[in-house]
């Protein structure tokens, strides 16, 4: 299902339609709102993945069970754009930390492909179903098992046909009330739809820009943190009545009853989220090797050499070396690579990474490299959305396009004609979209959708850097001496 977000007078962006289902790059000057735009997406993915809708939904069979079709949907859709309208400028808040104007926001659902039934688990639902013959022995001998929990069936169906079974991961005490066990389960229904898998949207991850800079610092930005809070706890000159423990609840505390910390030094949530990452990464060897050929590939491709933990350290080892490095001693480019080798072997699933400046401290070849190994995510099912300010990173996207799609245009071009790439390289979804940011004489932004040309088969204009090109080009011939004739 196609997902768009639509944005108004947002910063200096005057209007945006930005289609996130799959992979979204945007490219464009700086100063333009490319990073301004991932940071809002990713805070309402997070919030849509938080939602519990209050919706209606038609029962099944006069069961404990339900089903959510194209009306409900559409229901849902215009469910979650109320509560963006209405809580907007607490979103934009507590995600920038500052007031940034925005006129209206949207989310949009394209045309939906599926449908959803799910069973309250209940004595008399499970009864129905083992009558229809819709619960095998191993799946009632989980149910009773566990008696004092209650399971929730979930089927995905697509055109009348079921293509997904699966019992929901949080599996509900009986005495919950099944109004509120049915209004989250709609909520998981609505993360779906959005591509959310994982509870709270932990299967978001945002790289920003600066990566190296955090990388170094963010053990101390904790220990800070941790040492603000116990200043505020152990404070002697208190005003008078005041006790010390009732600095806890305080908004600018810094650390949440949870445990978990508060933003209070003024750069974003996302930013805050990345910092958290890195804080509570667990290796995990299982995921490592789900993602080994990913890893060997930027090893191989990207570092020339290997990155592994030990202990609470990261080190890099460079290719042929024995010697293993601090990676806040080794080249600035590792250390850019670093989250992303994390990302690939942490406990948590990641499903959709916002990759901000993807190309930072990479060489132009590097850069070519990086296009591949973005490539390679999104075939394994990786949802991305990337920015870049470079040429070359352009260039070899358009160059890459071409030759995985080329067969829509002619078979003979499918022999890559010398240029180094393997199956792999090429990306297998035509689900892509390009925009582009471009700053008007006002100093607002447009953000233009670019169109992917087939005829002539030249893929995407990148007006913005072939000007640039053009540019350089015309001061080369006037300092050459040469004139527009030759």
């Amino acid at each position: 299902m196609d997902l768009y977000i639509r944005v108004k007078n947002f910063g200096k962006i005057r209007h945006a339609r930005v289609n996130i289902s799959n992979f979204t790059i945007f490219v464009g000057n700086n100063n333009s709102g490319k990073t301004q735009l991932m940071e809002l997406i990713y805070a309402v993915m997070k919030r849509v993945s938080e939602m519990s809708p209050a919706i209606e939904v038609p029962q099944i069979g006069g069961v404990d069970a339900f089903s959510i079709g194209e009306r409900e949907i559409e229901a849902l859709n215009q469910w979650v754009n109320q509560d963006l309208n209405n809580q907007i400028y607490d979103i934009i808040e507590k995600t920038f930390n500052a007031p940034i104007g925005i006129e209206e926001i949207e989310l949009e659902f394209g045309k939906a492909d599926c449908s959803y039934e799910i069973y309250l688990l209940t004595d008399q639902t499970v009864a129905d179903l083992t009558r229809r013959n819709m619960l095998s022995v191993e799946e009632l001998t989980r149910i009773v098992q566990n008696k004092k929990k209650l399971w929730v069936l979930q089927i995905e169906k697509q055109n009348g046909r079921t293509v997904k079974k699966s019992y929901s991961s949080k599996v509900y005490f009986k005495y919950f009330p099944k109004n509120f066990i049915k209004t989250m389960e709609i909520g998981s229904v609505l993360s779906q739809l959005v591509g959310i898998t994982s509870p709270n949207a932990s299967d978001l991850l945002f790289l920003p820009a600066s990566r190296m800079g955090l990388m170094l610092l963010y053990k101390y930005y904790f220990k800070n943190q941790n040492q603000v809070w116990e200043d505020l706890v152990w404070a002697d000159d208190l005003e008078p009545g005041v006790e010390s423990w009732d600095l806890y609840d305080e908004p600018d505390s810094g650390i949440l009853e949870d445990g978990s910390y508060e933003n209070v030094t003024g750069i974003t949530k996302p930013v805050l989220d990345f910092l958290s990452f890195l804080q509570t990464y667990n290796y995990t060897e299982r995921t490592a090797q789900k993602n080994k050929k990913l890893i060997d590939f930027i090893f191989g491709h990207l570092i020339d050499g290997t990155i592994t933990e030990k202990g609470d350290a990261t080190v890099y080892t460079p290719k042929g070396g024995k010697k293993e490095i601090p990676v806040f001693v080794a080249s600035s480019m590792v250390n850019e690579i670093v989250p992303v080798i994390k990302a690939l072997t942490c406990s948590q699933k990641i499903d959709y990474i916002f990759y901000d400046e993807v190309e930072t401290s990479m060489h132009p070849l590097k850069q070519m490299e990086m296009v591949k190994m973005l490539n390679r995510f999104n075939n394994q099912g990786i949802r991305l959305l990337v920015s870049t300010h470079s040429e070359t990173m352009a260039a070899k996207i358009n160059n890459l396009l071409l030759l995985s799609y080329s067969d829509q245009i002619d078979d003979t071009q499918n022999g890559n004609r010398g240029i180094r790439t393997r199956p792999e390289d090429l990306l297998v979804s035509r689900q892509i979209h390009v925009y582009q940011f471009r700053n008007d004489r006002e100093d607002q932004s447009m953000v233009e959708e670019l169109e992917f040309q087939k005829v002539p088969y030249t893929g995407y204009d990148f007006r913005l850097f072939n000007d640039s090109t053009m540019d350089l080009w015309k001061e080369a011939k006037q300092a050459m001496g040469m004139d527009d004739e030759d």
